[in-house]
């Protein structure tokens, strides 16, 4: 019986060391970037979501996705049985670009 009581200061001691090196949001909202920052690879979804865009303006093919600094994306494709490079800008927008 005697070991109960410093066995429970223990705890509580514990416990109060844990909670304080625990992280807390002062604003309850999460600190996570909605997109990756500039010069690292974007998601899977991401790119899917940029491919799916180019294909919907009427190119095939789509090879080489790589995310830009900027947040843009940059492809080839082919249109009209040529290859050419496309970039899509963060709000879907696609256009051909010179190589």
């Amino acid at each position: 019986m005697k070991l109960d009581v410093p066995f429970a200061a223990l705890l509580v001691i514990v416990a109060s060391l844990v909670m304080a090196q625990t992280p807390s949001s002062t604003d309850g909202q999460s600190t996570k970037p909605s997109a990756p920052p500039a010069g690292m690879p974007g998601t899977t979804q991401q790119a899917t979501s940029a491919k799916t865009q180019i294909e919907a303006s009427g190119y095939s093919d789509v090879k080489d996705l790589k995310r830009q600094d900027d947040g843009s994306w940059r492809a080839k494709a082919r249109k009209n049985d040529v290859e050419v490079a496309v970039s899509v800008d963060s709000t879907g927008n696609v256009t051909q670009i010179e190589q």
